[in-house]
């Protein structure tokens, strides 16, 4: 019984193997690619029928193993590369497949370095593996070209009056743009500063032969290209400054030309007057402290050689309050207009009747305006213009106006100032009083001559 199972074991294993060999079957396949060199891919997905039956090995290899006498339908993919598909029969024992590395597209930018406008015309050269291709920049600055995927390239970027340019780059599995900064081999730079203080100026404007190229950036350059060896015409102009005009050589171990401008010189008008809108003579005028001229008879003086900028006038005249402002001179011929205040001293003024007794409520008129009235106890402080007369008028009802003429000297204290008023006679009242006497004295002599006429008569009797 045990010897008819092991005859029964041995007849169905050779019924597999004989069955194995009639209905299956293997294939050898090999994935390369060719760039001047053949060479194996790795990592190849190999499928059949659809379904994914392994990846190459490091030598580009897979040994596929499929049953059945009918032909395999085979797809190789590859990242990177163009996908194959083909058949495998099933008497074939090696296929070789070469796969084709995906094309992608390099866009190279070529721009001006010192503008950044395109360069047009510029010649790109494309080199991988000793295989050149050259093509020129369109009028966007821009060259094409369809690359192989994974693929290292050197480009290398020329046009005249440039310097050239290469690089290398590494392409990968999607659309590459480099952009390609490009520097003039003729260009020059101009730097604008202060005379002075040696600091930049932006904004000047640059003529070359009588052409205007542009102003300077903050850092007070303009880059031009100019060729090499030659004499030019430059004038930089530039506000507040005085103009430059002058041939200068661009030598070819010259990079720069350094331009210091002078600040162009203003003449500046300065009027004065006072609180009467009165011109003011011999008023002293400073900037920054320091003279610089004294007003006419007209309150007029000329500031000349001042150069564009900010400074502080000062006006002193005395009799009056010395003032400051700003000054900025920007333009020529302005015309700078102050008014000057009257220099003041405090008064205390005190209306008396009598030796001390106050006079209140008194109306004050100084120089014909009204300054206001005494307290209770007389007393107005003001303030008079100093160095100077003062009509000073005060009044009240029923007393005569009182007043006096004053000149306060700002060197010394003033005590109060003593207005006397005196009460008016009043006339009506007196003559009342008059009529009244006149009245008693007549009736007293009416009264005597009838007395004495009852006495005679009296006496007769």
């Amino acid at each position: 019984m045990q010897r008819c199972g092991v005859y029964l074991l041995a007849s169905l294993l050779l019924i597999a193997i004989c069955s194995g060999s009639v209905s299956g079957g293997s294939v050898l396949i090999q994935v390369v690619e060719t760039n001047g060199n053949i060479t194996p891919i790795q990592g190849a997905a190999i499928y059949s029928n659809g379904t994914l039956a392994g990846k190459t090995d490091k030598g580009g290899s897979f040994e596929l193993v499929f049953p059945g006498t009918e032909p395999a339908s085979l797809r190789i993919e590859k990242f990177g590369y163009d996908s194959w598909s083909g058949a495998a029969g099933a008497n074939a024992t090696m296929v070789t497949v070469e796969l084709q590395r995906s094309k992608m597209a390099l866009l190279v930018h070529v721009y001006d370095a010192d503008t950044m406008d395109p360069v047009e015309g510029a010649g790109v050269t494309l080199e991988s593996g000793g295989i050149e291709n050259v093509t020129a920049s369109d009028t966007e600055g821009t060259a094409r070209f369809f690359v192989m995927a994974h693929t290292a390239y050197r480009i290398a970027v020329e046009k005249e009056q440039y310097q050239p340019f290469t690089l290398e780059v590494e392409i990968a599995n999607s659309e590459k743009n480099v952009q390609v900064m490009l520097f003039r081999q003729d260009r020059f730079s101009l730097v604008v500063k202060d005379e002075g203080s040696g600091n930049p100026l932006p904004g000047a404007r640059i003529f070359v032969e009588g052409i205007e190229r542009g102003s300077t950036d903050q850092k007070g350059v303009l880059t031009l290209p100019l060729p090499r060896g030659k004499v030019y015409l430059i004038r930089v102009v530039r506000e507040g400054y005085q103009e430059y005009n002058g041939r200068q050589i661009v030598e070819p171990d010259t990079a720069f030309l350094t331009i210091p401008l002078g600040k162009a010189p203003y003449t500046v008008f300065v009027s004065v007057y006072n609180e009467e809108q009165e011109p003011v003579e011999g008023a002293r005028i400073l900037i920054d402290n320091a003279p610089a001229g004294t007003t006419s008879r007209y309150g007029r003086a000329v500031l000349s050689n001042l150069t564009a900028g900010t400074y502080t006038l000062g006006v002193l005249r005395e009799g009056y309050v010395s003032a400051t402002s700003p000054l900025t001179v920007a333009a020529q011929g302005e015309d700078i207009v102050l008014e000057l205040a009257y220099s003041r001293v405090n008064v205390t003024l005190k209306t008396v009747e009598g030796p001390s007794k106050p006079a209140t409520l008194a109306k004050i008129t100084i120089n014909g305006e009204e300054a206001g009235y005494t307290d209770a106890r007389g007393i107005l402080p003001v303030r008079l213009r100093a160095g100077h007369p003062s009509t000073i008028l005060a009044e009240k009802e029923g007393y005569k106006p009182a007043s006096i003429v004053f000149t306060p000297d700002p060197a010394n204290e003033t005590a109060p100032l003593i207005i006397s008023m005196d009460k008016n006679f009043n006339w009506l009242l007196a003559g009342i009083g008059g009529l009244f006497v006149v009245v008693i004295l007549g009736t007293v002599l009416v009264l005597r001559r009838r007395t004495g006429r009852v006495r005679r008569g009296r006496s007769g009797l």
